[in-house]
């Protein structure tokens, strides 16, 4: 196929035009109907029209490398660098109409990219961290079982599912930076509302006006209900909801604006560094959290000396919110840089220009993907949904996200009261280990994954057949959730309070301490000399106490755990002390297990916007975080949480039998169930990358523009195109 020739009317047009690769080939072109990007190719000037695939390939690595080097160095040049860009108000930074020259030093996508890892660190540091870090603590605080408290998890989910289609349908054609800045506000008025509960509540009550020691029965404890902490649940929905509106808003458009800014072989590269940061975000938010919980709930009221609690103590509760105040200053300082930039880069039309198409089969809606999305009205979203989910590459691999959403929401939402319940160890040194495992692994595997895409320049089969793999290494180190240290023996619930007794299942209520009207209102473990741990010194039928209430005595059920022989034991309060040390053991599995995990992300993403025309692409990552989070991450975190509250031994309780927050846990029967829907979601998720492995179908005609001397013409340079050659010589952007 031969095009009709494109003028290059002076030398120095050519010269920048091959240095820089400036100059668009019009629309009319040579590339047909079929092909929206052409690719071109630049040579030097020859007299001979050389265009084989051979001396084309030779000439790329000639020139420093190819012309992808070429491309990356235009396109990370500073704006002011580029006057011909400087006149157009669309794509200066500024404020209003203050946008001076020295503010175009920013505007290039390694700044946009700066700007959008810090926000996504911070998104990530308060919905994924600190949220995450806090689900114990909340947990015992507002009284409220862990399937509730998912659903503190499955409120961001929501808001963004529903709110994310029509912003990304809508709003792709606007102003996306200022979009991104506006979500920034959003998300600081959320982390706001998730702080407010503390300052409209009374201080906390872990107990400290009862007596746990064994109680005269015939004084009946009063049943008296209260609901008013429970019902500060809504506010931390809706504070999670608003985080959803701001992060929907974030991930979506930010990723197309960054991949219309950038070659498409750069492209993996920069979002799997946004990633790796949204990643760092939920691992300092788990570190910084981890810290935040040693200091006491109400410190500024009342010190945690005066109470008699440590952070080792069931009952303690830390400053959990101290964290979302720090995320409510951050949002509002990282939405400043935003609102300055233009409505998109000045690389973005040189982008356009230089990319070649991948999309599935080679077909496109054209009356939609050539229509301004400033104009789409209300009836064309029928079919502009259908247009992308009828594309069965993108359906596949938003199917697998879905499966990996559930697993990967509800894991990361109790992830630390995994670690706290399989390891004995406080909440806050649990969420400081868990962050400690995910920075260099969730970050590190997004880093990888977009490193190795950008490294090999992968296509879209190249990516699913690397994120197969990926998935059989995570399925295999998901077994760590089976190592675990021995449970503690705690009387009247996993061992019976008699070593003679013969029943089938240990009961808190027993004959030793039946007149003594015990509840599980509150919990004071307490530990014998022969490490036997008992839920409180009133289930233990102790009466006498003595050294500042830390030791008991003249405890009936002690004498029966010893057969009835008679001995007077002393009983301490607090947890027995374990020597396991296999938490470090599974600390370095872990760290392995959330890499492969997490590598991934970059690949499938790509491939997502790469099988969708380039302005179907922020629509389609629209549609594909509706459908993930509906199936997915809105019921990850209750489904975990229902699976969690299965495998309670022992409910927090009032006098009317009111189930609170849970105390114990069944813990080989949280390793069981953990195990079993992480390895079923991982061999569902390889399925579907396997599937559209073999359905995608890659464009079968291509353009190739070369731009040449005509040795009949000194004074002028001519374009000709032809189908793009068989062979890999070729190098495609």
């Amino acid at each position: 196929m031969v095009c009709e020739y494109t003028k290059v009317r002076n030398s120095l047009e050519f010269t920048l035009y091959f240095i820089f690769k400036t100059k668009r080939v019009p629309d009319d072109g040579c590339y047909g109907e079929d092909i929206d990007d052409p690719i071109v190719e630049l040579l030097p000037l020859t007299a001979g029209y050389d265009i084989s695939p051979d001396s084309m390939q030779e000439e790329n690595t000639k020139q420093n490398g190819g012309l992808d080097k070429l491309e990356e160095a235009y396109l990370e040049r500073p704006e002011s660098e580029r006057s011909s860009s400087l006149s157009d108000p669309d794509i200066r930074c500024g404020y209003f109409t203050y946008s001076p020259d020295w503010l175009q030093y920013w505007n290039n996508p390694k700044s946009l990219l700066f700007f959008l890892c810090c926000l996504s660190m911070v998104q990530g540091f308060v919905v994924n961290g600190i949220n995450n870090v806090n689900t114990s603590t909340i947990e015992r605080r507002f009284e409220l079982p862990s399937s509730r408290v998912g659903t503190i998890s499955s409120a961001y989910d929501v808001s963004a599912a529903i709110l994310g289609i029509v912003i990304s349908y809508f709003g792709s054609g606007r102003n996306k930076p200022r979009l991104i800045a506006c979500a920034a506000i959003v998300m600081s008025i959320g982390s706001f509302m998730m702080a407010l509960p503390h300052f409209t509540t009374g201080p906390y009550q872990w107990g400290q006006n009862s007596a746990e020691k064994c109680k005269d029965p015939s004084i009946v404890p009063e049943c008296t209900t209260n609901s008013d902490l429970q019902n500060y649940l809504y506010v931390f929905l809706l504070g999670q909801a608003l985080h959803g509106v701001g992060g929907t808003t974030l991930y979506i458009v930010g990723v197309a604006l960054l991949d219309d800014s950038v070659p498409a072989s750069s492209s993996p590269m920069y979002v799997g560094v946004l990633y790796a940061f949204a990643t760092l975000g939920p691992a300092l938010g788990y570190i910084v959290g981890g810290q935040f919980l040693n200091i006491y709930v109400d410190y500024h009221v009342a010190d945690s000396d005066g109470t008699g609690l440590s952070a080792d103590d069931p009952r303690w509760v830390g400053a959990w919110w101290i964290g979302f105040i720090c995320s409510f200053l951050l949002f509002l300082v990282f939405s400043l840089p935003l609102f300055g930039f233009g409505k998109e880069l000045p690389t973005a039309k040189h982008v356009r220009a230089t990319r070649v198409s991948q999309v599935h089969g080679g077909k496109d809606d054209k009356d939609l993907i050539h229509k301004d999305s400033n104009d789409r009205s209300l009836r064309e979203f029928p079919k502009a949904m259908w247009g992308i989910i009828s594309n069965p590459t993108f359906l596949l691999i938003t199917l697998a996200g879905t499966g990996e959403g559930l697993a990967t929401s509800g894991f990361a939402t109790f992830m630390p009261k995994l670690i706290q319940n399989q390891f004995g160890i406080t909440a806050s040194w649990a969420s400081m280990l868990g962050g400690l495992m995910a920075v260099p692994g969730a970050a590190g595997g997004q880093f990888i994954g977009g490193l190795v895409c950008k490294r090999w320049k992968l296509k879209i089969q190249g990516m699913l057949r690397l994120n197969i793999i990926v998935c059989i290494a995570a399925m295999i180190l998901d077994t760590v959730v089976w190592i675990r240290c021995p449970e503690d023996s705690v009387a009247g619930v996993n061992i019976q309070y008699n070593i003679s007794n013969n029943e089938m299942m240990p009961q808190l209520e027993h004959s030793c301490n039946s007149n003594c009207s015990c509840s599980t209102e509150f919990y004071e473990p307490m530990c014998t000399e022969d490490m036997v741990q008992y839920f409180s010194p009133c289930f233990a039928g102790c009466s006498n106490g003595f050294l500042n209430g830390e030791s008991y005595t003249n405890c009936t059920c002690m004498h029966h755990r010893n057969s009835g022989i008679p001995k007077t034991m002393t009983a301490t309060v607090g947890r027995c002390k374990s020597d396991c040390y296999l938490l470090y053991i599974f600390l370095p599995l872990l760290l392995f297990a959330i890499f492969f995990r997490f590598m991934q992300s970059p690949p499938a993403l790509s491939a997502t916007l790469r099988c969708i025309h380039d302005n179907q692409r922020t629509f389609a990552l629209g549609i594909q975080w509706f459908i993930a989070r509906l199936l997915g991450t809105v019921p990850g975190p209750i489904f975990f949480g229902a699976i969690i509250d299965s495998t309670c031994l022992v409910w927090q309780e009032n006098e009317c039998g009111d189930k609170k927050s849970c105390y114990i846990y069944d813990n080989a029967s949280l390793s069981s169930y953990f195990f079993i829907i992480l390895v079923s979601v991982k061999i569902f998720t390889a399925s579907m990358f396997i599937l559209a492995y073999k359905i995608y179908k890659p464009p079968s005609d291509k353009c190739i523009t070369t731009v040449i001397k005509k040795p009949e013409e000194s004074n002028g340079f001519d374009s000709i195109c032809s189908p793009e050659p068989k062979s890999d010589s070729t190098t495609v952007v």
